[in-house]
């Protein structure tokens, strides 16, 4: 039996969202810069320019990897609570399937680059509009 949803917790979660996704831009922004900045020294220094474009690629992934690592506590957090608690095996298996997760997750973003960036911030402007959406059928 799924529980009701209130008016709390939809509003923090369009909380939680809207502060993913700063923190993806940031972090990604951090990173793409770095990214820069080694693509240009490496490239120079290797006498190649595409190596520019590899720094700001790896760069863009990094951001968008690091971003997810705050978001751990809350996703085993979900987790456990969707698995019935953390009572024998079941815990067991939640956990094991949300690292393995993670760890595919990270490694996906991190070559994705630019695409993985783009496909997280869609998807979280997407949970925005549904979470605004939900928030709006409540009335003020």
């Amino acid at each position: 039996m799924a529980k009701e949803r209130t008016r709390e917790d939809v509003e923090w979660d369009l909380k939680w969202e809207k502060g993913q996704k700063k923190l993806l831009l940031i972090c990604s922004a951090i990173c793409t810069g770095i990214g820069l900045i080694i693509g240009v020294v490496y490239g120079i220094s290797e006498g190649e320019l595409s190596l520019i474009f590899m720094g700001i690629w790896f760069g863009a992934g990094a951001g968008n990897a690091i971003s997810y690592l705050p978001a751990i506590p809350h996703m085993f957090k979900r987790s456990v609570m969707e698995g019935g608690g953390c009572l024998g095996e079941g815990c067991l298996e939640s956990v094991k399937d949300l690292l393995i997760g993670i760890v595919i997750w990270l490694v996906i973003f991190s070559f994705l680059g630019p695409i993985g960036l783009l496909i997280r911030v869609l998807i979280g402007n997407s949970k925005i509009k549904r979470y605004e959406e939900e928030l709006s059928g409540y009335g003020q």
